[in-house]
């Protein structure tokens, strides 16, 4: 494996492929950020889910400007984060189809927002949103967390370098 530097702004194809490169080095937790469309399922699957403070709760998640989900998530002022345990990178992959149903053979709950809720997953963040701003080609939310679920038992699905993974952990 070979060490790669590289300045950036000579380039804008080369810097995009060398920063998506070096940021697939960081090891990520896989999420589906759930909302509401119009009242009905939205969803996405991501890794930029990340806390900020638990006093008061808030958890701050991206999504790109040109996302289908964005208008539904801002409009809808709330979401949830449904946190995948390694047995559910099948659930992942269904929430990164361009079309279908995402939510095809789920039976979500919901909870104090109406926002869809996964069964089974390793946590449940459920936030309203809080704040909310462009980053760049991205608009970040910060959502205050009204609810929360988790379940340590499993082991977490991440993924690195472009693809999923499995980590064990004691």
């Amino acid at each position: 494996m070979s060490v790669h530097t590289l300045d950036l702004g000579q380039d804008p194809a080369a810097d995009a492929r060398a920063l998506r490169d070096a940021f697939g080095c960081f090891t990520t937790g896989v999420t589906v950020v759930t909302t509401l469309r119009d009242g009905a399922p939205a969803g996405f699957t991501a890794n930029s889910f990340t806390s900020i403070s638990l006093d008061p709760p808030l958890a701050l998640i991206s999504i790109g400007l040109t996302a289908s989900c964005r208008p539904a998530l801002e409009a809808s002022g709330v979401f949830v984060v449904n946190v995948l345990h390694v047995g559910q990178e099948a659930l992942a992959r269904q929430f990164t189809r361009k079309a279908g149903d995402r939510f095809e053979g789920l039976t979500p709950e919901t909870w104090h927002t109406g926002a869809p809720v996964l069964p089974g997953c390793m946590g449940n963040f459920e936030c309203r949103v809080d704040t909310a701003f462009d980053a760049g080609d991205h608009r970040v939310f910060i959502g205050h967390i009204l609810k929360v679920r988790h379940d340590a038992a499993h082991e977490p699905l991440v993924f690195l370098r472009g693809g999923y993974r499995k980590v064990h952990t004691d």
